[in-house]
Formats: C-alpha cells, sequence, structure tokens
C-alpha cells in the first residue's frame, strides 16, 4: 500500500510540475521537491535552479524556468548551481528521520512505540501501524524480558543519594536482544531521551 501511495505521490508531482495546474503551482512543487532532496523524482530536469532551494522572500516573484525576459538570462545561467545548506528547517526533521540509515523508532516512558522511520518497519518487517500497536517489550526476545524490565527501570530511577546526579545506569542505552519477525539476528538499543528541563520525555 505504501508503494502504491508513494507512486500516486510521485505521479502528482510530476503532474502539477509540469504545469497541469498552473506556473505557480509547477513552481511551488519544484520548490518544495528541491528543497527536500527529491528533484531527481519530477522528472524536471536539468539542476534545481538556486531559487528552489533557499525560501522565497514575503511579496518576491519566482521567476519561472520557460521566461523569455532577456533580462533573467543571465541570472537563470548563474542559478544552476545550489548553494551550499549550512542548516534546515524545523519541518524537515521528519525527513532526516524517514531518511536515516539507522532504524529508529520512538516509544512513550510507559514503553508504547508512537513513530517509526521506514528502515526500523523494513529491519522489524511489521508496518508503522504494527509497530505502534506494541511496546519495547514486545519487540524483546522472551529470554531477555527479565533483563529488560530491570534496565529499563533503572533508567527511569531517580537518582540513588536524591539529588541532581543521575542513576549511573541512565547515562548510557541498554542493549537488548529483538524479537522480530523473521530475524534474530537484530537487537534493540534503547535509550531514554530527556528535554532541556532534564526530565525524561520518551525512550
Amino acid at each position: 500500500r505504501s508503494e502504491i501511495d508513494r507512486h500516486q505521490l510521485v505521479q502528482q508531482m510530476q503532474m502539477i510540475g509540469s504545469g497541469a495546474l498552473g506556473p505557480q503551482a509547477a513552481s511551488a512543487v519544484r520548490h518544495v521537491a528541491a528543497q527536500n532532496g527529491v528533484w531527481s523524482l519530477g522528472n524536471f530536469g536539468g539542476v534545481p535552479p538556486r531559487s528552489a532551494m533557499s525560501y522565497y522572500p514575503q511579496g518576491a516573484t519566482p521567476s519561472l524556468a520557460g521566461s523569455t525576459d532577456s533580462s533573467q538570462a543571465p541570472k537563470a545561467q548563474a542559478d544552476q548551481t545550489p548553494p551550499v545548506v549550512n542548516s534546515i528547517e524545523e519541518h524537515e526533521y521528519r525527513f532526516v528521520f524517514n531518511s536515516c540509515s539507522v532504524g529508529m523508532a520512538i516509544a512513550s516512558m510507559g514503553g508504547a512505540f508512537i513513530d517509526c522511520n521506514n528502515l526500523f518497519c523494513q529491519l522489524s518487517e511489521f508496518s508503522k501501524q504494527e509497530v505502534c500497536s506494541m511496546t519495547i517489550f514486545n519487540l524483546t526476545s522472551r529470554d531477555d524480558l527479565q533483563n529488560a524490565f530491570d534496565l529499563i527501570s533503572q533508567m527511569i530511577s531517580p537518582p540513588v543519594d536524591g539529588g541532581d546526579t543521575p542513576h549511573p545506569v541512565s547515562t548510557r542505552p541498554c542493549v537488548l536482544r529483538g524479537a522480530m519477525k523473521n530475524r534474530e539476528d537484530l537487537g534493540l538499543s534503547v535509550e531514554l531521551i530527556k528535554g532541556d528541563d532534564g526530565i525524561a520525555k520518551c525512550f
């Protein structure tokens, strides 16, 4: 189903990017495709123009690829080299998360999965919907369950002396033997994530 959805999305991107819904829509789609690293999927050809690699200032009108204005010609030529990207927007972290070459998942403090990236689904052979209906312990080998309970309990335990110093075990992830569908060579590395205020947020 996800492959079908992806194929349909690519088709829509190509259709709109070719100008089927007008030049403004085409420019917007090309802009987003360039920013998210999927320019090649649109079959737009060439190199993304520099104007598509950064956000337009408010009120600015992007020049279109088919412009015949001679005053724009030198600029179009200069725009063939995309600039070096020094930062990414907050909303782009979702793209980074899903494109990561490490299988990653996020679980609540109760251990229930609330999100995972594409590679996590591929490795575990569970769909995202299936993963989000499980807990960390569902994907832990039965032989390692007691160890998992002990280690995770230590991770979330308050400091031994009651002060601000965290429990030694909570400062590093715990590695558990996994219980994937058809893989016995995979495990889980569980780490406690804290916010800027030092309060635990998730695993």
